[in-house]
């Protein structure tokens, strides 16, 4: 009986991510400090910690990023129409 349940494909994907590296590219700017990040050869998502590593993004690490982006439009909301920048 056959339990492995992973395609031929993705074996190949995988080997080649775990022997050259993944190929991170930019899907999502949360902030200045954090983003999201997709393997163009594995589509595997990861994110920043804090100290600037990329780790694999989890669904809670994912919450997490999405309530900081929303504090970060809504930072730049309010300092934009309701706290202008004085002119002199």
């Amino acid at each position: 009986m056959n339990t492995d349940n992973i395609t031929p494909g993705l074996v190949k994907k995988h080997f080649r991510c775990s022997l050259f590296g993944h190929r991170y590219v930019e899907t999502k700017k949360i902030n200045l400090h954090f983003s999201e990040y997709e393997c163009t050869i594995c589509k595997t998502q990861a994110t920043n910690d804090s100290r600037g590593n990329k780790i694999t993004l989890t669904t809670e690490l994912k919450e997490i990023n999405k309530t900081l982006f929303y504090l970060n439009l809504k930072k730049q909301f309010l300092s934009r129409f309701y706290f202008p920048k004085k002119e002199r």
